[in-house]
């Protein structure tokens, strides 16, 4: 991202699996004031989930609104604040009408006779606010904006999905003025993946696509030890070896642990420790495994192809197609959604290995 920030970029993962994070550090990164890079980035984090747009005009304005907000409380807090306080310049935000104010000095014509027209720009008054910004932001050593947005399957939902998406790749493939300087990077799940294969959408054409999975376990014990100082309490190697194996490096599922373990006073075994979790996770495990067919869950088949990794703890999809008498195509498919929930992972020799004990033994109990 700090590379080449003014791509289209979309986060695939499950719920609970750390998109939000991400894109925090995203942003995070692209603001460090040490940064070297050529050419940076101004970001600016948007929950569409929170925002919830009601149409194209709608988007159009929140993006502007957001990035007027961004760069207030950008010039708000010194840098060597922002350095030592992250968290506390991110909670400084001026509220929205710093963007009615900038939109009139911008001499953008808008007409105000309602609450909604206040919250609308059409594609000439977005492209004239986005050009002013950008003039702006290069004054303060940002040469563009990358548009981070949380939760992107809020619009594959809507009717005006498909005019949004080709609108965005417009901006990006063929106007010149602006599609230099702005990137996107989009999250999401399953919604967002299958409206792609479903009706190809323009803007997911000419995006690069990651999945984020479980941590590696060098860095969740790297996360259970800067946990573990910031309470003041030593574990021993049992107990990180449990949350481990327990987790398997799921990030939610380690810190969940953590937090049972760090909470017990006088010390629970680990056997009911595990129990508590169990029990815990019960609702997020049920969301997961979706046995009522809801959207952002498991379908029947990835609950068959789970269910037969489980037998075999580490196996192929060669050897799951086999085994489930799935094709390997809808096999290789349903690991790939598997995956992007954090609870198995995948090798370089295209192996896949159960994770989560957790998740694991709350689908035995089903």
């Amino acid at each position: 991202m700090l590379k080449s920030p003014f791509q289209v970029r979309i986060l695939l993962a499950g719920k609970r699996l750390g998109k939000t994070s991400a894109l925090r550090a995203v942003e995070w990164n692209l603001l460090n004031p040490t940064s070297n890079y050529p050419r940076r980035a101004f970001p600016v984090l948007i929950n569409l989930q929170l925002e919830q747009p009601r149409d194209l005009d709608n988007l159009r304005y929140l993006l502007i609104a957001r990035l007027r907000e961004a760069i207030e409380r950008w010039r708000q807090v010194p840098l060597a604040e922002i350095r030592q306080m992250y968290r506390d310049f991110l909670g400084k935000i001026t509220g929205g009408e710093v963007t009615l104010k900038f939109l009139t000095q911008a001499d953008i014509k808008l007409n105000f006779t309602n609450a909604d027209t206040e919250k609308r720009l059409d594609n000439d008054n977005f492209r004239l606010a986005f050009l002013k910004t950008t003039e702006e932001l290069r004054k303060l050593k940002f040469q563009g904006v990358c548009f981070l947005i949380d939760g992107a399957e809020y619009i594959v939902k809507q009717t005006w999905a498909n005019d949004a998406w080709a609108y965005l790749r417009g901006l990006k493939d063929t106007d010149t003025a602006i599609k230099s300087s702005l990137g996107l990077l989009l999250s999401g799940y399953r919604d967002l993946k299958e409206y792609q294969q479903r009706v190809g959408s323009p803007l997911l054409n000419i995006a690069e696509i990651e999945w984020l999975g479980a941590l590696s376990e060098e860095d969740t014990k790297k996360l259970i030890s800067d946990r573990a100082e910031q309470e003041n309490i030593t574990l021993n190697d049992d107990t990180i070896s449990t949350i481990l194996e327990w987790s398997g490096c799921h990030p939610y599922l380690t810190q969940q642990a953590l937090n049972l373990i760090f909470d017990s006073h006088p010390q629970h075994s680990l056997d009911h420790l595990t129990d508590k979790l169990l029990q815990h996770h019960d609702k997020d495990f049920s969301a997961w495994w979706n046995d009522e067919n809801l959207t952002g869950g498991f379908s029947q088949d990835e609950r068959t192809v789970y269910s037969a990794l489980i037998h075999n703890r580490t196996t192929t999809p060669q050897e799951l197609a086999q085994y489930t008498r799935f094709s390997r195509a809808k096999v290789t498919e349903a690991l790939e959604v598997i995956a992007g929930t954090g609870v198995i992972s995948s090798s370089d020799d295209e192996s896949y290995t159960v994770g989560s004990r957790l998740f694991e033994e709350w689908v035995k109990q089903q």
